[in-house]
């Protein structure tokens, strides 16, 4: 189509240039316009709703803050939600109805304009406004829309243009091409017309003047032809009786697997088969005729001269020479691993009249052995040495260290809970985890230390020739700082840290076996006392630390056992008589020694992923347990303790909904999990948000054993509990013990003031009961009311307790109006209504 045609490419190329740099212009140009128009606008309606709020919220009127709220949705298209948070409560505003918008999914990502969030804060309370810029969008597309149809009218006019203009040069060159081919069809009279546009008519001539001179050559060549015919005839016998022994030999060089290479007496190449061909990167045509050596290049040392030195011992009647491993080098200067053979081509009568080389490419085999080799002896994922390597390295560094006399530290690292980063991201992230420690431990070490992969997530790290325990600190701290930072994984943070355990040899008589035992137990120690630490081994706590390591895996054996059952403590609503729930408790059915209390072993595995296990092993048998219960009684709520270790994990969520969607016939509400007041104020942001994420699931909380920890205002506030539970000790002596009794009524009175539920643990008697309820507690467990039992016996107890009478008879005594002591300093004084 000739040279117009190629002028598309570099018209388009400037058109997407200035179109690119023009759209870019007026998208920041207008996107900077209605960005400020959508923030001013939001600015504007934080304003007036500042000023409109803060009346109402001096005497707080729930309807009026309500509409103003929603007078807001009005005032602002892009305000898609207010939140009110003030002492009164909560309120918000969502935009229900969104209008669907204008412009394409796509759009969004290549302007600027994002979605805004508010926070103002109005003394005591405070406004959340979320702004979706759908408006500010339109209005950039609707300019963008508008120059777009502008511009794909311009370039359609371009190529049309450019189109016409090919079509006439095409017909041009279809006559040219007519003519040419008639040409060559033998048509040696056929000429252009000399007509049309300058370029036709001087093409035309041209292709006139060139077809009357060929035309003239052609018939003197169809003369010298004829001359040539019979002399070409006589040399035919002798040429096909060659070609006819030169086939036979192509053939059967073809046909050997290996690469072939013949050469005459001067070392001159004379044949080259396929095989060398693509070794060597010379075609036959090209390498007949030059010298073995230029065509067989040897890149290793004295590899050149040691074939030039054979070959010529082969030329004079040498034996076979054969060589192997090494370098050839072909014409675009790759490399390949090559061994070859060469030996004399001898006449009938034993006469030397050429050499035959034979070669083949072992480059493959080669990189197979030494990868083989190299695997085993390093570890695949993370190319750190494995086990194997590290126990020749460890010997020889503990016996450089016997004899030198310096410190040889060796630290076995563990990623804290990468499991958990295994299973909820998934193993490439996982690995990729594995490869940036691997890494930063790697460069740590550098030349002088020595880094492996155990296997999993354990690496050890060998510190030799250290003067002093100070030299070990030092790099640990470094080291476990590098490990601490953030693993980038698919574009995400990924946060991890590591355990580290540390055993120092100091010249004693001690095997690299012992001393990677004495890490592992340190190790240990790291793990149970927090994670995130290193810890040097103790030989005083080894015993110790065996014990209780075998306690915790006699604990784990026996959840895998079956061991573990759940006894129930019946809840009651002393007021109204009736049993309202009831409380799980854990115990250990032990073969030999009998039933076991949870304080006797939960402790041991609390520090432990082990505890996990027990946690969700509870929860799925009380759900189990309540789906059954339904049928009798579908209003009980099960009470479940959760640890802290369990609870505070990152899964715990989408963990509990897993579990409950394995019962599908027990409401979320009936399940109500217990934790304990001190373990929710160790990290209260990440408790709270646990919390409410598990309330939106209608799941409800109890801080058990209220009081008894460090116990605020400001920490009930911000934990959105459903109900306190008042600890056994204090309810057990309040009848004779004024303190514990003007406890009990201040975590009453607390509960009632942030409109939470109450119970009492340690009922034991009629009497404390009866004293709960006269202080405003209607909710109470205890052995008064029943001891924790098997499952099996709950449903018969509830058909045979009869003592509600007697509870709803205590409950009609007067409420306590204010406790207040003797002056004498005697007991307490009631003062009733």
């Amino acid at each position: 189509m000739g040279m117009y045609s190629r002028l598309f490419l570099p018209i388009f190329v400037i058109i997407a240039v200035v179109v690119v740099v023009r759209y870019h212009l007026m998208l920041e140009s207008e996107t900077s316009y209605a960005q400020a128009r959508y923030k001013s606008d939001a600015a504007e309606l934080g304003a007036h709703l500042r000023k409109t709020l803060q009346p109402a919220l001096s005497t707080p009127d729930r309807g009026s803050l309500d509409a103003t709220l929603s007078s807001a949705l009005l005032l602002n298209a892009d305000l898609a939600a207010a939140r009110l948070d003030y002492a009164g409560g909560h309120l918000e505003a969502l935009r229900t109805a969104h209008a669907e918008p204008t412009y394409p999914a796509w759009f969004p990502r290549f302007s600027a304009i994002t979605p805004a969030n508010y926070n103002i804060n109005l003394g005591a309370a405070t406004l959340a406004l979320s702004f979706e810029p759908t408006r500010p969008l339109e209005q950039v597309w609707r300019a963008v829309h508008r120059q777009a149809i502008i511009t794909l009218a311009n370039i359609t006019i371009i190529y049309t243009l450019l189109g016409i203009i090919i079509f006439v040069n095409k017909r041009m060159l279809r006559r040219l091409t007519e003519a040419t081919n008639r040409f060559q069809n033998g048509d040696h009279d056929v000429r252009l017309p000399v007509s049309g546009t300058l370029e036709a008519r001087m093409l035309a001539s041209t292709f006139n003047n060139m077809a009357q001179r060929v035309q003239a050559l052609v018939y003197k060549l169809q003369q010298s032809q004829n001359d040539l015919s019979a002399q070409l005839t006589r040399t035919l016998l002798a040429q096909q009786q060659l070609q006819v022994e030169k086939d036979r030999i192509e053939v059967t060089l073809t046909s050997i697997g290996d690469a072939v290479i013949t050469t005459d007496m001067t070392g001159r190449i004379e044949t080259i088969n396929e095989a060398a061909q693509q070794l060597t990167g010379w075609a036959e045509s090209r390498a007949r005729g030059m010298e073995l050596h230029q065509v067989f290049v040897l890149a290793n040392n004295f590899g050149q001269h040691s074939l030039l030195k054979a070959m010529k011992a082969i030329y004079a009647g040498g034996e076979v020479v054969k060589v192997g491993n090494q370098s050839l080098r072909n014409r675009m200067g790759q490399t390949c691993t090559v061994e070859y053979t060469a030996n004399a081509i001898r006449t009938a009568r034993g006469e030397v009249q050429g050499s035959v080389l034979v070669f083949r490419d072992v480059t493959e085999r080669r990189q197979l052995m030494q990868q083989i080799s190299w695997q085993s002896n390093h570890d695949i994922l993370t190319g750190l040495p494995n086990r194997s390597a590290l126990a020749q390295r460890f010997e020889q560094e503990v016996e450089r260290a016997r004899e030198h006399n310096y410190l040889l530290a060796v630290c076995l690292f563990d990623l804290d809970h990468f499991q958990h980063v295994n299973q909820s991201l998934g193993q490439a992230v996982g690995d990729e985890v594995l490869k940036q420690a691997a890494s930063r431990l790697h460069d740590f070490a550098g030349q002088r230390h020595y880094v492996a992969r155990l296997g999993g997530d354990e690496f050890v790290l060998l510190l030799p020739e250290l003067d002093d325990r100070a030299a070990i600190d030092y790099a640990m701290s470094k080291l476990m700082t590098a490990l601490a930072r953030d693993y980038i994984c698919e574009g995400k943070a990924v946060s991890m840290s590591a355990s580290a355990g540390i055993a120092v040899y100091t010249g004693s008589d001690i095997s690299a076996d012992s001393l990677l035992r004495h890490a592992d137990q340190a190790l240990y120690q790291a793990k149970i006392t927090g994670r995130n630490r290193y810890h040097f081994f103790d030989a005083d706590l080894d015993e110790q630390v065996r014990t209780h390591h075998n306690r915790r895996t006699e604990v784990w054996n026996a959840v895998r056992a079956n061991e573990l059952v759940l006894y129930y403590q019946p809840k009651l609503d002393m007021r109204k008589g009736r049993i309202i729930g009831m409380e799980a408790l854990l115990r250990w059915e032990h073969p030999l020694r009998g039933t076991i209390s949870p304080g006797d072993f939960l402790p041991i595995v609390e520090h432990s992923d082990v505890i996990v296990d027990i946690g969700e092993w509870v929860l799925r048998e009380a759900l189990r347990q309540l789906q059954s219960w339904r049928a009798f009684d579908p209003a009980w709520v099960i009470s479940v303790n959760i640890a802290a270790r369990h609870f505070q994990r990152h899964d715990f969520v989408e963990r509990l909904k897993t579990i409950l969607g394995e019962f599908p016939d027990v409401p979320p509400h009936m399940l109500e999990l217990e934790i304990l007041e001190s373990s929710a104020l160790s990290d209260i942001a990440h408790v709270r948000s646990i919390m409410l994420d598990c309330q939106a699931l209608g799941i409800s909380f109890a801080l058990d054993d209220f009081g008894t920890g460090y116990s605020s205002m400001s920490y009930l506030k911000r934990l959105p509990a459903d109900m306190l539970k008042i600890d056994q000790s204090f309810v057990r002596n309040m009848l004779v013990d004024r303190d514990d009794l003007h406890l009990v009524s201040a975590v009453i009175g607390l509960a009632r003031s942030f409109g939470l539920g109450v119970i009492a643990e340690g009922v034991e008697t009629i009497e404390h009961g009866a004293m709960l309820m006269r202080l405003g507690c209607d909710l109470a467990q205890g052995y008064g009311i029943a001891r924790p039992m098997p499952a099996d016996d709950v449903l018969s107890w509830v058909a045979s307790f009869d003592t509600a009478a007697v509870w709803q008879a205590a409950a009609v005594l007067p409420p306590i109006v204010s406790l207040h002591g003797d002056p004498a300093g005697g007991t307490s004084q009631l003062a009733l209504i």
